[in-house]
């Protein structure tokens, strides 16, 4: 694993250590490393969210049954 280093200030490390121990988290670590994959989560997820709206989106544009008509005249 890589280790990074993040800087905060007095106040919210000590809040941040006071909710890690309250809520029982093993660690810091463990507790950054869990919001971290679930933002990373979460944005994978916003992306597949927009792929299937633009999708939906297209397939009215897809499905036009007049570009039948106009293709047939060409092809």
């Amino acid at each position: 694993m890589k280790t990074i280093t993040i800087k905060l200030p007095e106040n919210e490390a000590n809040e941040l250590e006071e909710f890690i121990r309250n809520k029982k988290y093993p660690s810091k670590s463990e507790f950054i490393r869990h919001l971290i994959m679930e933002r990373l989560d979460r944005t994978r997820k916003e992306k597949i969210g927009w792929m299937i709206l633009a999708e939906k989106s297209l397939k009215k544009i897809w499905n036009n049954k007049k570009d039948n008509e106009v293709w047939d005249k060409y092809l």
